[in-house]
């Protein structure tokens, strides 16, 4: 890294793009521009003048195919079309350029489908992971009377992935209660 490059980490779950959004706002604001962000959470920036941007992201699996056609729609309406990762599209568009119309979706019936399909995508298989895998397991370790020596250290990684997952379930699902709760309770 040098001068004008910047990397930091941040994890934000399923649920928080808004926070994510509002991160990459402000580091924009602050003189660093988004690149890119790879995983577990490594959010890349290049040094640039201080502006206020606005950064939107949508949960929108496309087929490569229809790629294209999914990012052209967005840049009719000035967006820039920046990346995908785990299939969240990141957008930014200045503020001067959207004056009042900072969305990228029409109305909250539209984010609401978005929070459903990332429920659908993302939230089931890590709770199919945790009830079908993980939880077994950890029921195995709590039942069996005696545990070999060897199998402490097995026992221990367990217990660690069975504590981050209940946290990452029980943060999700907050979210995405509040999030519906937020989305529905708003005039369309």
């Amino acid at each position: 890294m040098n001068d004008n490059t910047l990397c930091e980490f941040h994890y934000f779950v399923l649920t928080d793009y808004e926070e994510e959004e509002n991160y990459l706002r402000k580091m924009h604001k602050d003189g660093w521009k988004f690149t890119h962000v790879t995983l577990p959470g490594f959010y890349h920036f290049e040094k640039c003048e201080p502006e206020d941007v606005v950064y939107r992201i949508d949960f929108n699996p496309q087929p490569s195919h229809k790629k294209e056609n999914y990012t052209k729609l967005y840049e009719d309406y000035g967006w820039e079309y920046l990346q995908d990762m785990n299939e969240y599209s990141y957008f930014r568009k200045s503020a001067s350029e959207t004056e009042a119309d900072t969305e990228i979706f029409s109305d909250n019936a539209s984010k609401l489908e978005m929070l459903h399909r990332i429920f659908a995508k993302r939230m089931i298989p890590i709770l199919t992971i945790f009830l079908l895998c993980l939880l077994p397991k950890c029921l195995r370790v709590f039942t069996v009377e005696a545990i070999h020596p060897s199998e402490y250290v097995l026992f221990g990684i367990l217990i660690v992935l069975f504590a981050l997952y209940i946290g990452i379930i029980a943060r999700c699902l907050a979210g995405f209660r509040r999030l519906s709760k937020k989305y529905s309770n708003k005039d369309s």
